[in-house]
């Protein structure tokens, strides 16, 4: 493995990015708990890897692009808002599955199904892309966050990818399901120290209560 934040990747200094992301409820997902603590404890041996905190963990929707933060205005936000509301307004809540967990090159991550075209996570990124385009231009969805994961570390330094996917391996439960009833527009900033993201909140949008099986 080798350090995540390197070269394009680092932001310019001061910048911040407006981001859509899915944020895990872990008082909800127990199973997804257990999941992301087994997780983060057969990591713990690894000082290359920097585990996402609880409150930081988040599935990544679609990052405006080309445009920092700073230079979209309360009324454009107000618009985006407004655009993504419609969008998946009529996108029921659902449930993914989460796992298994996979070392990459330079993130441990959390496979995530759901995102085949006409799959749930994969029509809320396509409506998201399309708001965002509608408010923004098309050059602020040029990144594409597909194929959908959760974030579980990042790696800070060089290392054996094998030994944390053969520790990886070991954790039980190795899925779990992560609930999504709305998605969230966040101002999101790099921590770089801690080779990361933080953020606050824009607006949170709900999505459409699942039909009642019968």
């Amino acid at each position: 493995m080798k350090p995540f934040l390197t070269g394009a990747r680092v932001w310019p200094a001061g910048w911040t990015r407006l981001h859509v992301y899915l944020l895990p409820d872990l008082q909800h997902d127990q199973g997804l708990a257990r999941l992301v603590h087994g997780c983060r404890a057969a990591m713990a041996p690894f000082g290359f890897l920097n585990p996402v905190p609880d409150p930081w963990l988040h599935v990544t929707v679609q990052p405006v692009m080309g445009i920092p933060a700073a230079e979209i205005g309360p009324g454009e936000r107000d618009k985006l808002t407004a655009r993504l509301t419609e969008a998946l307004s009529e996108v029921p809540a659902f449930t993914l599955t989460a796992g298994s967990a996979l070392a990459s090159v330079t993130v441990v991550l959390a496979d995530l199904d759901g995102d085949l075209p006409g799959e749930p996570l994969h029509t809320v990124y396509t409506r998201t892309r399309a708001a965002i385009s509608d408010v923004l231009g098309s050059e602020a969805v040029a990144y594409q966050a597909m194929p959908g994961h959760l974030t579980l570390a990042y790696a800070t330094g060089s290392g054996d990818s094998g030994r944390v996917q053969a520790a990886l391996r070991q954790v039980r439960p190795g899925h779990a399901a992560l609930t999504v009833r709305e998605v969230h527009l966040l101002d999101v900033a790099q921590d770089t120290r801690a080779a990361g993201y933080r953020w606050t909140p824009v607006a949170r949008i709900p999505l459409a209560t699942p039909p009642r099986r019968t």
